[in-house]
Order: structure tokens, then C-alpha cells, then sequence
């Protein structure tokens, strides 16, 4: 076995294990702030390895990877690409680890923005139980709690801002809270009516891939909840063709205001970044605050 890096060599024998292969190679992936990611070169071809060290600068939650895979294994019955889960657990000293299939890089053309957007919109289109429901998993690193609910907009407030809202005690004002208390009470009129969706729940341009199978989705945050959920995120931080989103309203067309409702629904994860990183996410989060109170 080739000298492997260090957050990849005490596992190795029991990746090995799991595919039935010998590890080459081991090449740090970019991107992400919670895992140590790696496309391991094998003699069976190149899966990926995500993993922690689990030191005292990085510890991941007990059971982060097998929520992780949970919700990567609710999106396979989407018409979008998702990697195939091989294996996940603890190896020595409680070092966790997922392990999935490799998705070799494809071409982000017209044709596969269209089919992001109607297979984004086939995801959506297929019933789920309710709002909520689901077990609880975690949003990046936070603990994101999935109770049942009788309305979108009641998941919205009390499993997404409220319990954010009460962790944030550093960088929003009594003002910034006023606003917010404010917002909640005209949540059930600003969120259009519609049946609950399996969402992503963390769709930014980074969690989308092209492969030659076709779009693909990775590191989801799912939760049943209300569709705009992901179209919102697609937007968050920018490069998603608009095409994308124009193949998604041709399939399932979206209320009215979808485009401005957008702030609403990202008012959660940017109240989660500014909680993971601090006040340099403080402007946008105020800015998508005024502009959900600025709704009719």
C-alpha cells in the first residue's frame, strides 16, 4: 500500500475491506469546511472517502455520515444522479467515515441545466407524508431537528429559524430580533400554499455536479418541507444558469413571487452561517431579513 496522508492511514485497511480493493493512492478533494474529503485511487477504479480526525479543532457529531447517507438515500428515487453509499461507520479510535462511489466530472451544457431543472422539479412533484417527519440529521455541522408539523410555515419557524434564533446570542440586535418576531407572525401569509416536498435542503451551486449520467447531487440536508426550500438555495450564492430555473417552472410551474420569496427561505441558512462563521454573514442576513418583511 502506497504512504497514504494521515487522515486516510489509519482507515485504509478497513476500506480496503469494504471494496475488496487495494488503495493506490489517496488525493485530497477541495471544498467543504466539516470533512476531510479524498478521491481514493484503488484497484477497482476511484471511490471517495470523507472523514474527520476527530481532534480537538474538528469533531464531527455522532452520527453525521449516517445522516448523511440517509439522506443520500432518499434522493436516489429522484431522476438526478447520487452517489452510491458503500460503507459508513467508525474505524480506530472513532474515527468516522463515508464511503461512496466516485462521480467522474461531465459537462455542464444547456441540455444537462434543463435536466437539473425538471429532475429538481420531479423530486418535488413526488408525495410525501407530511411536513417534517423525518429523522433528525444536521445542516453543515448544526443539529437540524425534523418534527412533525401541520404547516410549512410552522416546520419553517420552529425547526429552522427559531431554534437558530435562540443558539445566536453574539451578533443580532434587538432590533434584528423585533424583526423577526415580526416576521414569524406573517409567516403562514407570505408562504404560498402547496403540498410538502422531499427537499435537498442545502442546494448551493456547490452540491450540484454534471457527471456523463447527468446532474448529480451531493452532501444534502433533507427534510420534507416546502419546495421553494432548494429553488431559493439554487440562488443563495449565485452560478445557477437561469435556465435551470426556468426548466424547473416549465415542469412544475411556482407560485407567484417565488424570486423574492427566495430571502424568506434563506434567512435559515444564512442565519447558519453566521452562527459556523461569524459577522461577515451578518449584512446578508439582515438584508434577506428586510427584504421577507418588505413581502406581500
Amino acid at each position: 500500500m502506497t504512504l497514504l496522508e494521515l487522515p486516510v492511514r489509519p482507515l485504509a485497511p478497513l476500506l480496503e475491506m469494504h471494496l475488496g480493493a487495494g488503495i493506490r493512492a489517496a488525493q485530497r478533494l477541495h471544498g467543504g469546511d466539516i470533512s476531510d474529503t479524498f478521491r481514493l485511487d484503488t484497484t477497482r477504479g476511484p471511490f471517495v472517502l470523507k472523514t474527520s480526525r476527530q481532534n480537538a479543532d474538528c469533531r464531527l457529531p455522532d452520527g453525521f455520515y449516517a445522516a448523511e447517507a440517509h439522506g443520500l438515500s432518499l434522493l436516489r428515487s429522484a431522476p438526478l444522479v447520487t452517489p452510491e453509499i458503500i460503507a459508513h461507520g467508525s474505524g480506530p479510535a472513532g474515527q468516522p467515515y463515508l464511503l461512496l462511489s466516485w462521480l467522474p466530472p461531465g459537462d455542464d451544457t444547456p441540455a444537462t441545466q434543463d435536466a437539473l431543472g425538471r429532475g429538481l422539479a420531479a423530486l418535488h412533484a413526488r408525495p410525501v407524508p407530511g411536513f417534517g417527519g423525518l429523522p433528525d440529521n444536521y445542516f453543515a455541522s448544526l443539529p437540524q431537528r425534523n418534527p412533525p408539523a401541520a404547516s410549512a410555515a410552522g416546520f419553517f419557524w420552529a425547526a429552522r429559524l427559531e431554534p437558530l434564533l435562540t443558539r445566536e446570542r453574539r451578533h443580532l440586535t434587538p432590533r434584528d430580533r423585533a424583526g423577526f418576531d415580526t416576521l414569524r407572525g406573517r409567516l403562514p401569509a407570505l408562504i404560498p400554499p402547496g403540498p410538502p416536498a422531499l427537499v435537498h435542503g442545502d442546494l448551493w451551486h456547490g452540491n450540484v455536479r454534471y457527471t456523463p449520467r447527468g446532474p448529480a447531487l451531493i452532501d444534502p440536508a433533507v427534510r420534507y418541507s416546502h419546495r421553494e426550500v432548494d429553488v431559493a438555495a439554487l440562488r443563495l450564492f449565485g452560478g445557477v444558469p437561469r435556465r435551470v430555473f426556468q426548466a424547473y417552472h416549465e415542469a412544475f410551474p411556482l407560485a407567484d413571487g417565488w424570486e423574492a420569496r427566495a430571502a424568506l427561505w434563506n434567512l435559515y441558512p444564512l442565519l447558519a452561517h453566521l452562527l459556523m462563521f461569524g459577522e461577515g454573514y451578518l449584512g446578508r442576513t439582515r438584508e434577506a431579513l428586510h427584504a421577507a418583511l418588505d413581502l406581500r
